[in-house]
């Protein structure tokens, strides 16, 4: 059986590719899994996203919770997250973060590196950084 650290180090040089590496991620994740994703403004948080969210067969829209803070997408295990607008841990323990991680379902964190201290152990971290050719993705060790 694949493992999501098996996927890693990869170069993606599309939105497909990431859309596609998504997918591939999605098939390995289970509910009660996490996935923390870090990486600049357009790395690809949101398209890795949606092809975790496409492996489940979501066909909604699927897009940066930046405003709402939490998407759950409807007939999926899916509960996607952005931290990007928050400046204190105290505003996502406002909004009931631990019962999240509580929830059978697979939580997606986008800019998870801003709040590393509340992501339990065994978490999966996915570093996305810009390249000139696409993006380098490497599994990070938090």
């Amino acid at each position: 059986m694949e493992n999501i650290k098996d996927l890693f180090p990869c170069h993606i040089d599309s939105p497909e590719a990431m859309l596609s590496l998504g997918a591939r991620i999605g098939a390995l994740l289970k509910k009660g899994d996490i996935l923390a994703l870090i990486g600049d403004l357009g790395a690809g948080k949101t398209h890795l996203t949606q092809g975790v969210a496409k492996h489940f067969s979501y066909t909604g829209a699927v897009t940066s919770p930046t405003f709402n803070l939490i998407h759950e997408y409807s007939d999926t295990p899916l509960i996607h997250t952005d931290f990007y607008r928050l400046d204190k841990p105290e505003e996502l323990l406002q909004i009931g973060w631990e019962d999240y991680l509580e929830r059978e379902a697979i939580l997606i964190i986008e800019w998870a590196d801003r709040f590393p201290e509340l992501i339990p152990p065994g978490s999966h971290w996915i570093k996305i950084q810009h390249q000139d050719t696409g993006r380098s993705l490497q599994y990070a060790h938090h």
